[in-house]
């Protein structure tokens, strides 16, 4: 029977792989994580947890393989190591968190929350983002955008072929996003993904009601990025205050945060495609 290799002789590859398997569990795994996975197990949103795709700076992304064969999104948010100071940013002027703690356990259970919420408003609403299966604690399910069990690629990978379709469609998308009732908060081309089927928009836990204090600032931060990333892609007209104007032009849904609050739900339920 062949011996095990000490550490001293372990090949440094190995060695390194042990390392980062050693972090990915200590960041992310931990006994009450697991248990949630567990949960949205049973309830149908994935059989396996496959590999990851992709960290963040809260947040480690994995794509997982459903009861029906289809490729989902997990995304886990790390309690011990997530910045929960900047997400108070948007927590704190938000009607629905207005009551979240500062303390961080809780203030990253909130935001996997709001991710969920704002995800579920936006797809039932048409605008391009993945569709939300389910969430539990500080973990969210999701639509895999990939093929193959490989993830698109953003804008800021691959860029643009058709730069003037391109921000016109995600200028509509921010106009769709507005007159629901929210702003996004955090759009640039590293959290639009090109899909086969066209643009898709990622990261919405931060997107906030219009009735948060700095909605107007997060809102124009927005149309500068695509102004300024479409504007250098070669798109005609990229113009911060015309797109505004375009966003603007008609009477936003004022959104009940406790509608919202209702809509949520404690958690995700059952998966349905």
């Amino acid at each position: 029977m062949a011996l095990r290799q000490s550490k001293k002789k372990r090949p440094p590859r190995e060695e390194k792989m042990l390392k980062a398997e050693r972090k990915l569990e200590s960041e992310v795994f931990d006994r009450n994580t697991l248990l949630a996975l567990a949960k949205l197990r049973q309830q149908g949103h994935f059989e396996t947890l496959d590999y990851p795709i992709a960290k963040g700076k809260e947040a480690y992304a994995f794509v997982g393989t459903a009861p029906d064969g289809q490729k989902v999104a997990i995304k886990i948010y790390r309690i011990e190591t997530s910045n929960f100071i900047r997400m108070h940013d948007y927590l704190d002027g938000d009607p629905r968190f207005a009551r979240t703690s500062r303390k961080r356990f809780e203030t990253v259970l909130a935001w996997a929350r709001k991710e969920f919420s704002n995800l579920k408003a936006f797809h039932e609403a048409g605008i391009a983002v993945p569709k939300p299966f389910g969430f539990e604690r500080n973990i969210v399910v999701m639509e895999f955008l990939g093929e193959g069990g490989i993830p698109y690629s953003t804008l800021a990978e691959i860029g643009t072929e058709q730069p003037q379709k391109d921000y016109e469609f995600m200028l509509e998308q921010v106009k769709k996003i507005y007159q629901l009732g929210f702003v996004h908060s955090d759009i640039s081309e590293y959290n639009i993904i090109v899909a086969d089927s066209g643009l898709k928009l990622l990261d919405c836990a931060q997107a906030v009601l219009l009735a948060h204090p700095r909605a107007e600032e997060f809102l124009r931060r927005d149309v500068e990025n695509l102004v300024r990333y479409f504007g250098k892609q070669g798109a005609e007209g990229a113009d911060a205050e015309k797109a505004l104007a375009f966003i603007k032009d008609g009477k936003p849904v004022l959104r009940d945060p406790e509608a919202l609050k209702e809509e949520d739900g404690e958690g995700g339920g059952r998966r349905d495609r």
